[in-house]
């Protein structure tokens, strides 16, 4: 009934990256008074200037990482946690049930900057059994996974003027940022691809126009 805009999108995803859209409660996600709209595709705001970004949106940011079974993903970012939800549908092993398996450490991470909001997200994360699968900390995510990890994929779910380096530090080689780059009412999403282990070694590819909210912290928005 609500899903007005998402149906001229649908084509631009694969099938696991829908597959995951199904598997998300997005009216988890949202706040109580904004239940109704859940799946509208719009964005909705959680409080503290953030938002839980258009549905198509959100898949079209785990699309272009590529995300497959196995890698190990940061999210600058946490929000409401649906990113992070639909991120932890793609990277885990599954039972025959549809169930996530988990063996050793974690595969998803994720940052927020807000108190508030990454209250909101972690309440929202546990209630739906996701929170056994990502790690969250209240962290400036500007500067990166505070431990030594190296990652395969960092989506990053608001608009910085630069992109933080040490986000490019630590991918893995071959790993892949995405992140909505630019300071004024639109944005352009890029995705950055690290080729090699010299400070100089990635690619960037220009996406789409997009619009986000502004990047906070050390090398967020000025």
């Amino acid at each position: 009934m609500y899903l007005y805009n998402l149906f001229d999108k649908i084509g631009l995803v694969s099938k696991k990256v829908l597959n995951a859209f199904l598997n998300v409660p997005r009216e988890c996600f949202v706040p109580r008074k904004y239940v109704k709209y859940a799946y509208i595709d719009e964005p909705l705001p959680i409080g503290k200037d953030a938002t839980i970004s258009a549905i198509s949106m959100s898949l079209l940011m785990c699309e272009y990482a590529l995300l497959e079974e196995g890698n190990i993903v940061l999210e600058i970012g946490t929000g409401s946690g649906y990113q992070a939800a639909l991120i932890a549908e793609l990277v885990y092993a599954k039972d025959k049930a549809g169930n996530l398996i988990r063996k050793g450490m974690k595969r998803v991470y994720s940052t927020e900057i807000e108190k508030s909001v990454y209250e909101f997200g972690v309440k929202n994360l546990d209630i739906t059994g996701y929170l056994n699968f990502i790690e969250v900390k209240l962290y400036d995510g500007t500067l990166g996974w505070p431990d030594d990890i190296k990652f395969d994929a960092i989506i990053v779910t608001a608009a910085g003027e630069i992109i933080p380096p040490p986000l490019i530090e630590q991918l893995k080689v071959g790993g892949r940022l995405i992140m909505p780059l630019g300071k004024g009412f639109w944005q352009q999403l890029i995705r950055l691809t690290k080729t090699g282990s010299g400070e100089d070694d990635y690619k960037i590819e220009y996406l789409e126009e997009v619009r986000f909210v502004q990047l906070k912290g050390k090398y967020g928005a000025k």
